[in-house]
């Protein structure tokens, strides 16, 4: 009886904290490139995150660069083995990092010095990512090239979007907690009720 009941609310606190974890569990969904937004003509560095949310390690990057935008420097890799792919003018187009791999649940940055267009507009970044197991995805990064009178504001906006996503995190962990405490109380007091049940029999 007694076992019955502990098997019951261990299947129980494993479900609420199953679901407590993939709510409270970051919004890290793909490749992406930051900052998302900058201003025109600047000499900006770019940071290309690549996590491996597979099975299969990552084992190539390749980035294709918006015409409008021109690469100055890479950073350097001693891991990596980089590639360059430039235009008619001499720019870079693409990048490819291979030779290396990023394991699952991991991450890797790469780092790039780059000059923004100097029109104002959305510019979009294809991320091409390989993996091990032979499977390839295909994301996208938009930059939002704005004038600088705006990036202040556009800036607090981000911020505060993503103390947003931080709080409403927050707010679910304790909900979860919270729900957690009450199946556990109702569990303790139901096998309260039974033990008595039993001694008057």
């Amino acid at each position: 009886m007694h076992t019955a009941h502990g098997q019951r609310q261990a299947v129980i606190t494993c479900v609420v904290w199953g679901l407590l974890m993939s709510l409270a569990a970051p919004t890290w969904g793909h490749s992406d490139l930051d900052p998302r937004q900058s201003i025109p003509n600047k000499w900006e560095t770019y940071t290309l995150n690549v996590p491996t949310e597979t099975e299969a390690p990552t084992v190539q990057v390749r980035l294709l660069v918006p015409r409008e935008f021109e690469i100055e420097m890479l950073e350097h890799s001693q891991v990596w083995q980089i590639t360059r792919v430039r235009d008619e003018r001499g720019y870079i187009r693409e990048v490819t990092w291979s030779g290396s791999s990023i394991p699952p649940q991991a991450f890797t940055e790469f780092k790039l010095l780059v000059r923004n267009p100097t029109a104002p507009g959305p510019y979009v970044w294809k991320i091409e990512q390989y993996y091990q197991d032979g499977t390839v995805a295909t994301w996208e990064a938009q930059t939002q090239i704005v004038p600088a009178a705006t990036v202040g504001g556009a800036q607090r906006a981000e911020e505060a979007w993503r103390a947003a996503q931080v709080a409403t995190t927050v707010s679910l962990v304790a909900i979860g907690i919270a729900v957690l405490l009450i199946i556990m109380t109702v569990l303790g007091i139901l096998q309260g009720h039974r033990g008595r049940a039993q001694e008057h029999q």
